[in-house]
């Protein structure tokens, strides 16, 4: 009986569920560039892609020390990094409103690639929950395919990993 509990535990941890969504292609979703584009899950199709996901303001400071760190670690020209603000706005703010306090945060050299979410399906299909105070860091293929996944803030060992996942896109 025991086994059997712990078995059914097991199935249903969110590592279970990631391992489910490891190399699934990125869910579809829609959202805009600092810069007022609208974007994709498309546009991460074509070349292996690090896709920071911001889920809430608390999580701002460890995707800051993450951007940091890939920057510092990570050829540019092999891989590109995008950061996703997934906010779950409340009814009196617009996106607009979003995207403007991001910009007096950003500097412009990165607000092309800073995209603003204002929808859950990213986050529901990631397991990433919602207003959580880490961010969280994943490696996609050429194909779109979720090759590797972190959270939290970067050290040796996460960087590290990132850093793998990104040569076995070579």
């Amino acid at each position: 009986m025991r086994t059997s509990i712990a078995l059914i535990l097991a199935l249903l941890s969110p590592v279970n569920a990631w391992s489910q969504l490891s190399n699934s292609p990125i869910p579809d979703f829609t959202a805009t560039v600092l810069t007022g584009e609208k974007v994709s899950a498309a546009q991460l199709i074509g070349q292996p892609t690090i896709l920071i996901v911001t889920p809430s303001t608390d999580a701002a400071n460890s995707t800051r020390l993450w951007v940091e760190a890939l920057r510092k670690n990570i050829d540019q020209t092999q891989v590109r990094i995008r950061d996703v603000l997934a906010i779950d706005l409340p009814f009196f703010m617009s996106e607009e409103d979003a995207i403007g306090r991001a910009k007096e945060k950003i500097p412009a050299r990165y607000q092309d690639q800073t995209w603003v979410l204002n929808e859950s399906s990213l986050e529901d299909a990631l397991n990433i929950p919602r207003n959580s105070a880490k961010a969280f860091v994943f490696v996609l293929d050429a194909k779109g395919a979720v090759i590797a996944r972190v959270e939290g803030e970067p050290d040796d060992t996460k960087v590290l990993e990132v850093e793998k996942a990104v040569r076995s896109t070579e």
